[in-house]
């Protein structure tokens, strides 16, 4: 994948308060990448950073531009309070339209509402708004330039459970189509299935966590209801390394799930309990936590 944004050596501070040291992170076409960390580790710093609100201190943000040398344009939702509480939903994406193209399409209007599943809530003001319908409202603004990248500050909030799935297949069909996506969540069980990889800000600097998703050498957990023993030198027999637990489980390296299934057929046993050995992305975020103290 190409990248669409890179930032190197970033720095921010606030007086003495020293908020982001030395970030150094690319974006790449076509992904989704998530950015974890604590309250007041500079998420919001860094997203406004990357969105083109404030300036570093020091380092730089590049924006890549597309094969044809266009510049890719940015669309930020960052913190739905700046919305105008007087103002309705209609208004609001009226005024962006015409910031945006020079004009107001009542059917782009009606559209972008659609979209983001406001079409009943266009006359609606502002303040009476749910946080998650803000959400929504804020996202359509985001949209509104059809940017090629989408920078978002912890965009679930206040999302029920049914925006919460919402949000997730709009991100991912946006990747998908090759936009890009940048996000801040506290969610981690989310963060884990709709980001690509995922990121620690954590000290000013950033550290890579991966995913949820297994590493090619996690090891296979399974648990036979009979033929524990004969399955046990099948897989050694097959250059398997098998570590067995007192519960019986064992613990099988150098076979995929599907070969370890293969192999239980062959050796007749009968398998309760098959799965990758993942390694969660709760628990990369406390080991790489406790080695930043």
């Amino acid at each position: 994948m190409s990248d669409v944004i890179r930032l190197d050596g970033i720095q921010q501070a606030f007086g003495r308060n020293r908020v982001l040291a030395d970030v150094n992170l690319v974006l790449r076409r076509g992904e989704v990448l998530g950015l974890l960390g604590a309250n007041g580790s500079g998420k919001s710093t860094l997203l406004r950073i990357v969105g083109g609100i404030d300036r570093p201190h020091a380092g730089s943000v590049e924006l890549c531009t597309d094969d044809g040398g266009r510049t890719l344009r940015v669309g930020a939702l960052l913190d739905p309070a700046w919305l105008d509480d007087r103002l309705t939903c209609h208004q609001h994406l009226t005024i962006a339209f015409r910031y945006a193209e020079g004009r107001s399409r009542t059917g782009a209007v009606r559209d972008a509402l659609e979209r983001v599943g406001l079409s009943g809530a266009g006359r609606r003001r502002v303040k009476h708004l749910s946080l998650g319908m803000r959400q929504r409202l804020a996202l359509a603004l985001a949209l509104v330039d059809e940017p090629d990248v989408l920078v978002l500050d912890e965009p679930l909030n206040g999302l029920d459970p049914e925006g919460v799935l919402w949000m997730r297949e709009l991100l991912t069909d946006f990747a998908r189509s090759g936009g890009s996506v940048l996000l801040s969540s506290h969610l981690m069980a989310e963060m884990e299935r709709i980001a690509h990889r995922v990121v620690l800000l954590s000290d000013g600097a950033v550290t890579a966590l991966g995913t949820g998703a297994a590493p090619p050498d996690a090891g296979v957990r399974v648990r036979a209801s009979s033929g524990a023993e004969e399955l046990r030198r099948w897989l050694e027999a097959s250059g398997a390394t098998v570590r067995v637990g007192l519960d019986g489980e064992m613990t099988v390296h150098g076979l995929s799930p599907a070969q370890v299934f293969t192999v239980a057929a062959a050796a007749g046993a009968v398998l309760t309990h098959l799965v990758r050995d993942a390694q969660t992305l709760e628990a990369k975020y406390r080991a790489a936590s406790a080695r930043r103290k």
